[in-house]
């Protein structure tokens, strides 16, 4: 966790809320549109190289790549801490509209985003680096994590299909 984030939880200034159940085809995608102006950055994972992405994966990095801001292998992630000395190579890319609609076209839930077909665990960031949307793919986990007007700013812009739970 970045220490702004441990600031902004310890102050309880920040909150987590989790998404009960699956956000899926235009609730997936207005899902993203809501939290989309409170990030800057969004993070991918490629598992490689011992086996090798999907097509589709290969593609939607394709389709990013003028938005690629930089790439780098990592231990952890939001939600996710590798023990050991293994890591995973992860993609940071500039959120904005173009980039927004591969995102809202390449699936259609969060939790399509697992390896090796695409991309794993997607997460939009802040600038300065915390977690706006957080997801581990394989485990069906996702969440939110936002100050009481930022929540107040997306839930007003949520389709009744997605529902936040207090984390």
């Amino acid at each position: 966790m970045m220490e702004i984030e441990r600031v902004l939880v310890s102050e309880g200034l920040m909150h987590t809320y989790n998404l009960v159940g699956p956000a899926v085809g235009e609730d997936y995608r207005a899902l993203l549109r809501a939290v989309a102006p409170l990030a800057e950055v969004f993070g991918v994972l490629d598992k490689g190289p011992r086996t090798r992405m999907d097509e589709s994966g290969n593609e939607v990095l394709r389709r990013l790549g003028e938005h690629l801001l930089g790439a780098d292998e990592v231990q952890a992630w939001p939600g996710s801490v590798i023990v050991g000395r293994s890591t995973q190579d992860r993609y940071l890319f500039r959120l904005d509209d173009e980039s927004l609609e591969v995102l809202t076209t390449a699936a259609s839930s969060l939790f399509d985003w697992v390896w090796p077909r695409l991309p794993e665990d997607l997460h939009l960031l802040r600038a300065d680096g915390s977690t706006v949307l957080g997801t581990v793919a394989q485990e069906d986990d996702a969440w939110l994590e936002l100050t009481a007007a930022e929540y107040d700013a997306v839930t007003g812009r949520l389709p009744r299909g997605v529902r936040l739970g207090r984390g």
